[in-house]
């Protein structure tokens, strides 16, 4: 008590350690109605050199691609072959909307630029095919630019690589079958005949065209025609009795046209 009568205090007896301290509202320990929480302040963690793949999208398929990426030489082939077979495999289990924002964004980020499997099939091809072969609504998502890419791909087993050269390849196989043809006909084994030599005048005439004509063109589609079934009708003449039979010309003429179907230019 003070000499007033009023009771006094002494600060000298309040401790730091019993001293109120002010409650601040961004303290990671307290709740939204300032109690205290056992869980400390959420942060997020630490970018590392990849990118971690979002949550709603196939982890496998793009963890595989990514590893394809950082991979070289024969390992980044069997990768590659592995994502593409994987592909095949999600779109049979039956495909969503998951899977089909998964091949977006493999093709927009640039992740299956230079990924080719052991067969000669780019990554980026075989996405754009499986993005297709979730039918609608996903088909029509599908970029031109990406659709552009799968048509200059070559599909494996329906497309061949044309022969160099040009029309010699061609012509030289059909001329040496016609030398071959007439060869056999000089030495007795082949008797000549009206229908042999109109055949061979024939397979002349469509051997020169295709080597002069541009390909394409309709003339050059004429005379393709024109060998074709000349040289069908040569094969085919062995089954005819006692007729001259211009086999080796027609089988000649046959690998002939097959070689200039194949030219593009």
């Amino acid at each position: 008590m003070n000499p007033e009568g009023r009771p006094g205090y002494s600060f000298a007896t309040v401790t730091d350690a019993s001293r109120p301290r002010p409650r601040t509202s961004d303290s990671p320990f307290e709740g939204e109605d300032g109690a205290p929480s056992d869980l400390a302040a959420w942060e997020p963690p630490a970018q590392s050199g990849s990118p971690t793949p979002p949550s709603d999208s196939p982890l496998p398929m793009l963890l595989l691609a990514q590893q394809a990426r950082r991979a070289s030489g024969e390992e980044r082939l069997r990768l590659a072959s592995d994502f593409n077979g994987l592909l095949a495999d999600v779109v049979a289990e039956g495909a969503g909307r998951a899977e089909a924002d998964a091949f977006h964004r493999l093709l927009e980020g640039g992740t299956l630029e230079g990924l080719v499997d052991a067969d000669g099939r780019t990554c980026r091809a075989a996405t754009v095919e499986s993005l297709l072969a979730l039918g609608f609504p996903y088909a029509l998502e599908v970029r031109p630019e990406d659709l552009d890419h799968l048509k200059t791909t070559p599909v494996l087993g329906t497309q061949l690589a044309p022969p160099r050269g040009g029309p010699f390849p061609a012509l030289a196989v059909g001329l040496g079958a016609l030398a071959a043809q007439v060869l056999l006909t000089v030495t007795g084994l082949v008797e000549p005949g009206g229908l042999l030599i109109l055949q061979g005048l024939l397979s002349l005439l469509s051997l020169a065209l295709l080597t002069v004509a541009s390909v394409g063109s309709p003339l050059y589609r004429g005379a393709l025609a024109l060998l074709t079934v000349v040289s069908g009708v040569g094969l085919w003449m062995l089954l005819v009795p006692d007729v001259p039979a211009g086999w080796v010309a027609g089988l000649g003429g046959l690998v002939a046209a097959f070689l200039a179907a194949l030219r593009k230019s």
